[in-house]
């Protein structure tokens, strides 16, 4: 949703290794913050264990959907939020630490990563009704040129 209001109970989920990184994307994706590069990370949980295995009787040969996230550390994300909380206002929505609106969303398609990106556009089209979704697949400068379009209307 993007709503601050729910980040004292997402950091709790933090604690939980089977959410802990989709949760801590979630939090990324408000706040605009980096857990890896702001040092809020930390260690794989001792004994977790997800995707493939090396033990060949495991059928579970799926990889893990999260492996590229970091993994959240709830006690540092804590302390930084009670540093940046007042910089966020409950019932407002965020995205990449900036009230979503046209501008700053289509900013987020520009400089976003990937799962950001999906999110601006998403958000997007369900604010501008008969826009179609952008096409986050389209080769980088058709993308480019997409996004200049929008800057100019």
């Amino acid at each position: 949703m993007g709503d601050p209001a729910n980040i004292p109970w997402m950091i709790q989920q933090m604690e939980n290794p089977i959410v802990a990184r989709v949760v801590g994307e979630s939090f990324m994706l408000i706040t605009g913050i980096d857990l890896a590069y702001d040092d809020l990370d930390t260690d794989k949980p001792e004994g977790f264990e997800a995707g493939p295995t090396e033990d060949p009787e495991d059928e579970n040969v799926a990889m893990d959907a999260d492996e590229d996230l970091p993994w959240p550390d709830p006690r540092l994300i804590e302390k930084w939020w009670g540093i940046h909380r007042l910089e966020f206002t409950s019932g407002t929505r965020y995205l990449l630490g900036k009230p979503m609106t046209i501008d700053s969303l289509t900013d987020a398609l520009r400089t976003g990563k990937r799962r950001q990106r999906r999110a601006a556009a998403i958000e997007l089209a369900v604010r501008q009704p008969g826009q179609p979704l952008f096409n986050r697949s389209a080769p980088g400068f058709r993308q480019q040129a997409l996004l200049r379009r929008c800057q100019t209307e």
